[in-house]
Order: C-alpha cells, then sequence, then structure tokens
C-alpha cells in the first residue's frame, strides 16, 4: 500500500483524527468499516496508520467487555444473594410426651363392680373407667353424714344462745353506762352544791365581818363624840364658874352669866346624847355579832350536810359501778361457757367434715377416672367381679393431641451456629419411606437441642452428636390427593438451615484461610 508522506495530511482526515479520540472503538470499528472502500482508495499519513495498528484486538475487548459485566452484574448478585447452609441429623418419629398409667390406689383386695369403657376408646377428662365396689364406704359417708347433722343441730343452738347472751350483755353494758352517767351527773350536782355553799359562806362570812366591823366602828365613834361632848360639858362648867366669879366681882353682867349656864346645859345634853349613842351602837354591836355567828353556824352546817350529801353520792356511784362490773362479768363468764363449748364442738365437727371428705376421697378412689383427654392405650379389666390388688395397673392413656416429633442426632461440627443461636429454625425433613422426588419435603420447626454432647456409635466410628427435637408442621404426607398420616418410628433425615450465607462468601472463603494459613490443598 502507498504511504503519502508526513507533511501531507488530507485535512478530512486530520478531523476524523480529532473527532476519534476519546471514542468507544466499537465506534471506531463501525466507522472503519462503514469507509472501508474510501480508506482503502485513499492514502493514508503515518501516524494514521499507526494509530490503526494500536487498536485492542477482539480477545482483549471480549475481556474487558467481561470484567465491565462482572463488576455491573455479578458482583451485586453474589453479594446480596443468599444460600442455606445445612447441617443434617438422623433420627425418627417418636411421640411427645408419655402415656399416663393410672393404678389402683387402694389398700385392700376390692372387687370391680362395673366397666365403662374398652381399649382404643376416646376418653374424656372426668369419665370413669373402672367402678369398683364402695358399699362399705358409702355405709360409713352416711352414718358420719347424719352424726354431722346433729353435731350441726347442736352448733346451731349454741349459736342462737351465744348471740342471745351477746346481746344481753351489750345491753347491760348500755344499762350500766347509763347508770354511771346519771350517778355522775348526781355526784357533779351534789359537788357543784357543795362548792356553792363553800363560796357563799365565804361571802355571807365576809359580809357579816363587815357589818360586824361596822357596828364596832360606830360604837368608837360614839365612844369619841361622847369623850368630846364631855370635854365640851366640862369646859363649860369651868366658865360658868369663872363667870359667876366676875359676876360677884361685878366684872359682868347677869345676863352673861345665864348665857354661859345656858350654853353648859347644851353641853350636858350633847353629852347624854352621845352616851346613848354609845349605848345604842354598843347594842348593834353584839347584835351583829350575834348574827355573825349565827351565820357562821348555819353555813358550817349547811356545807356539812351538803358535803354529806356528796359522799353519799360518791359511794353511791361506787357501789353501782361495782354491781355493773359484777353483773357483765357473770355475763361475760356464762359467754366464754359458751363458746368453749362452741369451740369444741366445731372441733368435733372439722374432725368429721375431715373424716367425711377422706371417705369421699376413698370413694373417689375406687372410681377409676380419665385424667384427661385421650386415647385408652391399654385397659387389662376387662369384666365385672374381677378382683384388683393394690397398685394394680387399671389403665393407660396417650393424651389427646399426642403429637409426632422428630427425634435425632446432629454432630457437633455442624451444631455450633445452632447452640449460639436461636431456635425455632427451619428444617426440611426428608423420610426413607417416601423418597422426596416423589413425595415432598417436610417442613419443620427446631424446638430443642440438648445442652450437653454425647458420643453416638456409627458406621464410621464414634462421633460426638447432640440431641435434638423437630416439631412437624404437618401430620400427614400427601402424594396426591390423599394423606397418608405418620407413625411413630418411621427414620428421616432433617437438614437444619443452620444459617444464610452469600456466595461472596464462598468465594472469598479460600483466601481467606489462605491468608490465615488453614487452605488445606
Amino acid at each position: 500500500m502507498p504511504h503519502t508522506s508526513n507533511s501531507h495530511v488530507p485535512p478530512q482526515l486530520n478531523l476524523e483524527e480529532g473527532q476519534n479520540e476519546g471514542l468507544p472503538t466499537q465506534l471506531l470499528d463501525s466507522t472503519n468499516l462503514s469507509n472501508g472502500k474510501s480508506t482503502h482508495s485513499d492514502d493514508w499519513s503515518y501516524a494514521t496508520e499507526e494509530l490503526l495498528d494500536t487498536l485492542p484486538q477482539t480477545w482483549t475487548r471480549g475481556l474487558l467487555y467481561f470484567l465491565v459485566v462482572f463488576v455491573a452484574i455479578l458482583l451485586p448478585w453474589a453479594m446480596s444473594y443468599k444460600v442455606d447452609e445445612t447441617g443434617t441429623a438422623r433420627g425418627r418419629l417418636e411421640l411427645k410426651g408419655d402415656t399416663v398409667k393410672r393404678e389402683a390406689d387402694i389398700q385392700e383386695s376390692i372387687a370391680v363392680v362395673k366397666v365403662h369403657a374398652k381399649e382404643g376408646d376416646e376418653v374424656k377428662t372426668g369419665q370413669i373407667l373402672v367402678e369398683l365396689d364402695s358399699k362399705s364406704v358409702r355405709d360409713e359417708i352416711q352414718q358420719n353424714q347424719i352424726k354431722l347433722e346433729g353435731q350441726q343441730n347442736r352448733l346451731n343452738q349454741l349459736e342462737l344462745l351465744k348471740n342471745q347472751l351477746a346481746i344481753a350483755l351489750a345491753t347491760q353494758r348500755q344499762q350500766n353506762k347509763a347508770q354511771e352517767l346519771e350517778k355522775i351527773a348526781q355526784v357533779d350536782q351534789a359537788r357543784q352544791n357543795f362548792d356553792a355553799l363553800k363560796a357563799a359562806s365565804n361571802l355571807q362570812k365576809e359580809e357579816k365581818f363587815a357589818q360586824v366591823g361596822q357596828a364596832r366602828q360606830a360604837v368608837s365613834y360614839s365612844t369619841t363624840a361622847y369623850n368630846l361632848a364631855d370635854i365640851r360639858y366640862t369646859d363649860a362648867r369651868v366658865e360658868v364658874q369663872r363667870y359667876r366669879k366676875l359676876y360677884q366681882q361685878g366684872a359682868v353682867a347677869e345676863i352673861k352669866v345665864k348665857e354661859m349656864e345656858g350654853l353648859a346645859k347644851e353641853k350636858l345634853q350633847l353629852r347624854s346624847q352621845a352616851q346613848s349613842d354609845i349605848k345604842q351602837a354598843k347594842l348593834r354591836l353584839e347584835e351583829q355579832q350575834g348574827n355573825y355567828q349565827r351565820t357562821i353556824r348555819q353555813v358550817q352546817a349547811d356545807i356539812e350536810q351538803a358535803k354529806l350529801r356528796l359522799e353519799e353520792q360518791q359511794r353511791g356511784y361506787q357501789s353501782l359501778i361495782e354491781a355493773g362490773k359484777l353483773a357483765v362479768s357473770k355475763s361475760e363468764q356464762q359467754l366464754n361457757e359458751l363458746e368453749t363449748q362452741i369451740a369444741t364442738l366445731q372441733s368435733e365437727i372439722t374432725q368429721m367434715k375431715t373424716q367425711a371428705n377422706s371417705l369421699k376421697e376413698q370413694l373417689e378412689k375406687y372410681a377409676i377416672r380419665a385424667p384427661f383427654d385421650g386415647t385408652i392405650f391399654q385397659l387389662p379389666i376387662t369384666r365385672e367381679g374381677a378382683v384388683v390388688q393394690p397398685k394394680q395397673l387399671i389403665a393407660e392413656i396417650a393424651p389427646k393431641g399426642t403429637r409426632l416429633v422428630f427425634k435425632g442426632q446432629i454432630p457437633t461440627s455442624e451444631s455450633e451456629s445452632l447452640r449460639s443461636g436461636k431456635l425455632q429454625k427451619d428444617v426440611n425433613l426428608k423420610f426413607d419411606e417416601y423418597p422426596f422426588q416423589d413425595y415432598e419435603v417436610v417442613k419443620g420447626k427446631l424446638s430443642r437441642i440438648s445442652p450437653d454432647s454425647k458420643i453416638t456409635q456409627t458406621t464410621q466410628g464414634n462421633i460426638t452428636t447432640y440431641d435434638l427435637e423437630i416439631e412437624l408442621a404437618q401430620h400427614c404426607i400427601q402424594p396426591e390427593s390423599k394423606c397418608i398420616p405418620f407413625k411413630s418410628g418411621q427414620p428421616a433425615t432433617a437438614e437444619v438451615i443452620i444459617r444464610q450465607r452469600r456466595i461472596i462468601d464462598f468465594i472469598l472463603d479460600p483466601f481467606k484461610k489462605l491468608q490465615k494459613g488453614d487452605l488445606k490443598l
């Protein structure tokens, strides 16, 4: 192919080179193909030919496409999509729970009166299965009932008498309280009278004493007035004598002597009046003193009488209190005696009721009942008249709705995440009798795993395992339109979904182990 010089570059080619820089490879290829004829027919420069020679080959472009698709689609899918990691356990179906055996809870041999059920029957809670002869116990219960009714009647009479006595006692206490309050009022009244008389006597004493003092003061005043009048009368007589001498001497007139004599007479009258007032004041003093003494004696007599009345009321109050206490004490004693009799009778009745309950329990033992809803698996006694021995098996019953569960063993290497995580993990069960390719996989839930491991013998040797229990999500397997129920003892393999892992974890695990040095080739 001829080549042009480097200096000669067609303008159209230079433009294409400038535009093609940075374009995708696919676009370049399509451009080259569409313009193939013109490219081969035109002369190319050396730079253009070199650029065309450096374009990627087909296999490198395919690898690039794969990496782009892997990063854009496969890698997110591997990081988000999860798969189940399972652990395998071998075991079989077993009943969840045990059957219950009913034995004859009797002390001696007893004959069977009637058989009410047979093996395979479905029974309800409390339904009688076998009835034993209980005539002797029924007779004893009847005698105990008659005695109990008699004791109960006697107890009712004593209770009635107790109530009547309690009412009488309450009435007596109320009456005592009323009489006590009445006596307290009388005592208070007598005390008030006594205190009033004492207060009045003090006032009367003070009043009479004041009157005596006034009378004594009047006597003193009259005595003073008499002494003054006597002095004045004496002075008047001296003046009369002096004036008479002067008259005899002619120094004064006779009229002056007469005046002085008249004045002396007036003074004498005043002295006489004062002397009379003294006598009258002394009489009044004696009268007031007499009144004072009489008042004192009267007041003391009244006080003494009031004191006697107060003491009498107090003695009456004490007598009333003692009489009331005595009456209440007698009633309480009678009530206590009745309560003692009632307590003794109640104790006897309680003992008789206990005995009656014991007899009823014994009678109940003679009727063998179903403890719960279920099915009779075993009933050794089938005819009436058979003799039952103590502790003899009467019936064996399976609870109603007893479910089948899968019980098996899982190796410890596959159970670590089970024991560290939560229960109720999903399980797929594959039965040996029903190949899962033809029938179906039975779903279940892990319900229990044993806390301790044990050594289990297998064809491959001894391995350490844990016991586990799985609850089935269905009670039968349905191949087509019919339902085949499960049976106890059917072997199966349980695939327990231990955890879910991302696909990328499986890809990265070898690299992680290689990094840790645990990879085994």
